[in-house]
């Protein structure tokens, strides 16, 4: 059994990592629009990749604001799961402030009437930059969370580009994508 094992998970690895050069990394459709001299953000992850077995989607909504203006987000989650609970986790770039009164750990019971979810948030920036909202969350529906995590673009000012930091080497994959670090959460099973 165990030499069964052995043979397996290197083959499994393989198998995982040459797959994974089939699919593209998970997208955002984003769409920007200006609607009566205000440019309107809007993205969806709805119909392109997700992580199997995380049964959850993200749209949002977004102003495009100045320095010390206040921009609104408006997140939609929608899951597909029948019952269990969704629990989303949201941080907040560097400069970028909340200015309403929202818990940042939220908890939403799914039913068979109620599989989406809203958060409206109100955000403000005293620098211009691309800032994102970050929201992990996890579909409990059984012993296992499912977990997915999302980035909401914040655009402030004339010309917004996300801050980096001088003399900062960014990851790069072998196929020239660029390598994002997210929050995660990670549980380890010893199976006897």
């Amino acid at each position: 059994m165990k030499k069964t094992i052995l043979i397996l998970v290197p083959l499994l690895v393989v198998g995982l990592y040459a797959n994974s050069k089939k699919i593209n990394s998970e997208e955002t459709n984003t769409v920007i629009k200006n609607i009566d001299n205000k440019i309107i953000i809007e993205g969806t992850t709805a119909k392109k990749y997700s992580k199997p077995g995380a049964p959850i989607d993200m749209t949002y909504k977004s102003t495009k604001v100045d320095s010390n203006e206040t921009a609104d987000v408006k997140i939609t989650l929608s899951t597909t799961a029948q019952n269990g609970e969704v629990v989303v986790d949201m941080t907040l770039d560097k400069n970028l402030k909340l200015i309403n009164d929202v818990d940042m750990k939220q908890n939403f019971n799914i039913s068979q009437n109620s599989k989406s979810f809203n958060i409206d948030l109100k955000v403000r920036s005293e620098r211009e930059g691309l800032y994102y909202i970050r929201l992990l969350t996890k579909v409990k529906t059984g012993k296992h969370p499912k977990l997915r995590s999302f980035a909401v673009p914040i655009m402030v000012g004339e010309n917004p580009r996300p801050k980096t930091k001088a003399g900062v080497n960014f990851l790069k994959a072998k196929s020239g994508e660029n390598i994002s670090v997210s929050k995660a959460v990670e549980t380890i099973e010893v199976i006897k």
